[in-house]
């Protein structure tokens, strides 16, 4: 669980001294007006909810139609974490530019029951570690710890409705922006993710996607036998030293429970979501640079279907990326599961404005290049099926995750769109 505590850069206001007059006062002021506007964006807001005043914040797609958003991606940072560390620590401003999806990050309260902060304490003076308990998502989360006597089994934040709380952090962003429900996917971190697999079951505001990095189902997870499916997209490492894969561990004597099996969580929603056989597959997107294993399972369904990555030799707080030599790309992936469903994406019947650009090489196995440095990217199949929606930098995009075929590309970049046909090696 991420304990890392990073801060959103703010911009300082100062007073102006000197013999500054007319024109050049009205420039200076327009500048740093401008600069506030361009430094306002993620905004924080706050609401009333369960008697706590509660923060979140909101990012504002760079988008041409960014006015009229097609939908809302939801980041939850993790235990002791930050609203902040979805623009900090696990960036997705690109894929929401890309998509023109509004974000939004919701802040975690501090634990409210100080007896559960005095065992947590005690249990501290056992391990020799520092249980803050300053950001704690109400996601069914019960610690139990045991050294022939029960040290600690508690279920933290137990009587904050966080369920309640995000279902109304959204339902206003909906309402401000006169936006459908279809377009709405969660990304949980850590405790983030204990966090969405807990909204998951309940929904207060459908969900079209539920995404958890290196969470678990808590051992209080509340359920009520309530039937709601949802597709599920799970990364966790088999050597997850915070969350368990197991669900425990043992530390200093002490056994400590923190979650149901990962193995558990994924049989719960195939079985839930009634998906199809399972399908393995190993991830080798992009050559490996270290020992890191991934193995895609994949629980087929049209519409609610279970991936689950299993990873092999990573930390907790591990985040794949092709630029460390990873063989995904975590960002790249999570897109994918986006763009799988997401409603209302342009095909390739729409009409689209735009220059026909050269790529190359064309055939391509692997890199493909054009003549643009940085931007979104929408890329197609002959069907006008999305596969895949994201970003490029360096006038560059690695497509070895494509299946050989047929593909159309949507770029925009620096105001302006372009496309280009491709076929992938």
């Amino acid at each position: 669980m991420n304990n890392k505590q990073s801060r959103f850069h703010r911009i300082f206001c100062f007073p102006l001294v000197g013999g500054l007059r007319g024109t050049s006062l009205l420039i200076i002021a327009s500048c740093l007006y401008i600069a506030g506007i361009e430094a306002a964006n993620p905004v924080k807001r706050t609401i009333r909810f369960g008697g706590f005043e509660r923060e979140y914040l909101v990012y504002t797609p760079q988008h041409p139609q960014s006015m009229n958003p097609d939908g809302i991606l939801i980041g939850l940072h993790g235990f002791n974490g930050s609203m902040d560390d979805f623009f900090d620590e696990y960036d997705f401003r690109s894929t929401a530019d890309a998509m023109n999806y509004l974000i939004l990050a919701p802040q975690a309260l501090p634990e409210q029951r100080e007896s559960v902060r005095e065992k947590a304490s005690t249990l501290n003076s056992y391990m020799g570690n520092k249980l803050s308990l300053d950001a704690v998502w109400a996601c069914g989360l019960r610690v139990r710890a045991t050294l022939i006597v029960t040290l600690l089994n508690e279920e933290l934040n137990r009587d904050v409705d966080d369920v309640g709380f995000i279902g109304l952090m959204i339902q206003q962003i909906l309402d401000e922006y006169a936006l459908p429900t279809e377009n709405i996917f969660m990304v949980g971190t850590s405790m983030g993710g204990y966090m969405a697999y807990q909204y998951a079951l309940k929904q207060p505001v459908k969900l079209a996607g539920m995404v958890s990095v290196a969470g678990s189902m808590g051992l209080a997870i509340k359920n009520d036998n309530l039937k709601i499916k949802v597709p599920i997209c799970d990364f966790h490492s088999l050597t997850d030293e915070v969350v368990p894969y197991a669900g425990s561990f043992v530390q200093s004597g002490i056994t400590i429970r923190l979650a149901q099996s990962k193995a558990d969580v994924i049989k719960f929603w195939a079985t839930n979501n009634e998906t199809g056989t399972q399908v393995k597959e190993t991830i080798n997107y992009y050559p490996s640079a270290n020992n890191i294993t991934v193995e895609k399972n994949t629980y087929p369904d049209p519409v609610n279907e279970v991936i689950h990555y299993q990873i092999n030799g990573a930390s907790h707080n591990y985040f794949f990326k092709k630029e460390k030599g990873d063989c995904m790309d975590h960002l790249e992936e999570i897109t994918k599961f986006i763009t799988a469903h997401a409603e209302g994406l342009p095909t390739k019947n729409d009409p689209i404005q735009s220059q026909q650009i050269t790529v190359y090489p064309n055939p391509a196995r692997d890199v493909i290049y054009f003549g643009m440095e940085n931007g979104a990217i929408q890329i197609y199949n002959l069907a006008g099926q999305a596969v895949w929606v994201g970003a490029f930098n360096a006038g560059s995009l690695n497509i070895a995750f494509l299946p050989s075929g047929n593909y159309i590309l949507h770029i925009q970049s620096e105001g302006k769109t372009a496309t280009a046909k491709i076929i992938k090696e």
